[in-house]
């Protein structure tokens, strides 16, 4: 049946992780539209080695756990001179006289903290300590964000605090070679998820919610990293930081490479990503300061080959002059 699903991807397993299978579990299909959590993660035309298929408990449940390791493509597996691309879980439950395949999470946050504050929903970590004053903050973060930018506000938040990115990942059923730590998180919009990595933030990580609650404003609209990172960062920070510190880091690494621009920031995808995320935020300030909030709206639906042509409009005055604006406050946040 594993097999199966895979081949049914036909080697585009991220873009297919909400495509419906008769061999998923219905409603899970039903809750997340973006069901299939840990094969989003996966890189085009993987290789799968399964490792094992394991009963879970006959006791308690009729599921098996299915561990497969993904291969880069081109390359074979056990090869010792092959990183894996990930290993990846996922559950196989026996349902009508049927089995079909289910994800990892409800496994693996069964245990821990279950509390819930306003629309939020937090499932904590066993090994950490439920933070009330956090989860009500962020709860009327939620309200207070949807109400300012005139969009309905989520009906629910699932927000799972973790100790680490890689054990947010792990209770998805992703395991990666690489190793993140206590340094951020992620979100699935979609489903309306959050993933907080960084027990600092823990239950109020205003970054990843921000994604989940400004959703409505990117919805059939084409976005750039720029704006849709940017404004985030503007209301939550990025890596760990809050908005300001983001701004200082973004300022020294400024000075410390002085090729770095806010042009590069625009069109090399391979600066850091903490710096064109605070780089973005910087603009949602200016934007946000000569058209409020519908110039921040129209700021995050442009698609990143217009964004020149759009904050010139936005901002009222020419590049060249957008780029100088941009460094000065850059300066005075970070001096603040």
């Amino acid at each position: 049946m594993w097999d199966e699903y895979l081949a049914s991807k036909r080697g585009q397993f991220a873009v297919n992780a909400g495509k419906p299978s008769p061999l998923w579990n219905a409603s899970e299909q039903a809750q997340w539209p973006m069901y299939d959590l840990a094969g989003f993660y996966l890189p085009d035309q993987a290789i799968p080695e399964v490792l094992s298929v394991t009963p879970v408990n006959a006791a308690v449940d009729s599921a098996y756990q299915i561990v497969t390791r993904f291969w880069p493509e081109g390359t074979t597996t056990r090869d010792s001179a092959t990183k894996s691309a990930l290993t990846m879980t996922v559950y196989a439950r026996r349902e009508d006289r049927r089995w079909v395949l289910v994800n990892a999470l409800p496994f693996r946050t069964s245990t821990g903290v279950r509390e819930t504050r306003g629309r939020v929903t937090y499932r904590v970590a066993p090994a950490l300590r439920f933070d009330a004053k956090m989860a009500v903050r962020a709860a009327a973060f939620v309200d207070s964000l949807a109400t300012a930018f005139g969009v309905a506000a989520p009906p629910h938040i699932d927000y799972y605090v973790t100790e680490s990115v890689d054990r947010a990942l792990e209770i998805l059923g992703v395991v990666i070679p690489e190793r993140f730590g206590a340094a951020g998180g992620f979100s699935k919009p979609v489903n309306l998820q959050v993933f907080s990595g960084i027990p600092a933030l823990g239950e109020e990580y205003r970054h990843e919610i921000a994604h989940v609650v400004l959703l409505p404003i990117l919805r059939g609209s084409s976005t750039s990293l720029l704006a849709s990172e940017g404004v985030p960062t503007w209301f939550g920070g990025t890596a760990g930081r809050d908005f300001r510190g983001s701004v200082r880091h973004l300022d020294s690494l400024l000075r410390l490479q002085p090729q770095l621009n806010l042009d590069r920031l625009v069109d090399d995808m391979g600066v850091s990503s903490d710096g064109r995320n605070a780089a973005g935020a910087v603009l949602a300030l200016m934007v946000h300061e000569v058209g409020g909030v519908d110039a921040v709206r129209q700021y995050l639906r442009t698609p990143g080959r217009e964004i020149r042509e759009v904050l010139e409009r936005l901002l009222q005055r020419p590049w060249p002059s957008i780029v100088e604006d941009w460094r000065r406050r850059v300066d005075q946040i970070a001096a603040a």
